[in-house]
């Protein structure tokens, strides 16, 4: 991926020399593509992408019709898009755009059937005993099989999410009120090479987290006239 040099890709210096910005280079990894920044005062080494950008913006003018829906104006933005690609030649292949685009996509890499949320923060954290990662002054629970291994927790914009070797392990919601978040799920399965699985609830443990998951009760007013009418 080709970048600038702005701040959220490069933290510090620029080109080869560069630092990547932590949370930009966890999110290259996790779609799996390489960061290459732009030699600073080179405006040769970007300019050929965005003299295709400008070739782009120049051949497709749809002002000088008018459009009834945004669909109409899609569909022929697409088809000009495509004539357009089939009559651009390729500097590298000599062939068209077109042509070279489908040989290419063949070589990319898949993304993944999920993208990866956007995140502000991304830090590396040690899973506790607990099963509990700490994070913005909050607990949070991830599988016990993780105990004592280093996992990655990213704040999101409503969640809190945390990987193990770019995989998704546990999902938390975002500034709740609760300093203390679990998920009850975390704490059952068997036991691995290296941990233990925790004792299960007992009845009374199993009896109480029912009663804290059960659904607030709703009765009609009619219910509650009735009662009234029996205290009297």
């Amino acid at each position: 991926m080709r970048v600038d040099n702005e701040k959220t890709a490069i933290a510090a210096g620029a080109g080869a020399w560069g630092a990547i910005n932590p949370t930009y280079r966890r999110y290259a990894r996790v779609l799996q593509f390489h960061v290459d920044a732009c030699a600073p005062r080179q405006p040769r080494q970007k300019g050929k992408i965005e003299r295709r950008v400008r070739d782009q913006r120049a051949a497709i003018d749809p002002s000088d019709r008018t459009w009834s829906n945004l669909g109409e104006l899609q569909a022929w933005t697409v088809a000009k898009l495509a004539d357009f690609a089939a009559k651009l030649i390729c500097p590298a292949t000599g062939e068209s755009v077109a042509d070279a685009w489908e040989k290419e996509r063949i070589l990319l890499t898949a993304l993944p059937e999920t993208l990866p949320e956007p995140f502000d923060i991304a830090v590396m954290r040690q899973v506790g005993v607990d099963a509990l990662v700490a994070f913005e002054a909050r607990h949070y629970s991830v599988p016990f099989a993780h105990i004592g291994s280093r996992v990655e927790v990213r704040g999101c914009a409503r969640s809190v999410q945390i990987y193990k070797d770019c995989g998704l392990i546990a999902s938390h919601p975002r500034g709740t009120p609760a300093r203390l978040i679990i998920d009850q799920r975390h704490y059952d399965g068997q036991g691995t090479s290296r941990v233990a699985a925790p004792p299960p609830l007992g009845r009374m443990g199993a009896r109480m987290l029912e009663i804290a998951n059960a659904p607030v009760a709703r009765r009609s007013i009619d219910c509650y006239a009735a009662l009234a009418e029996v205290a009297r």
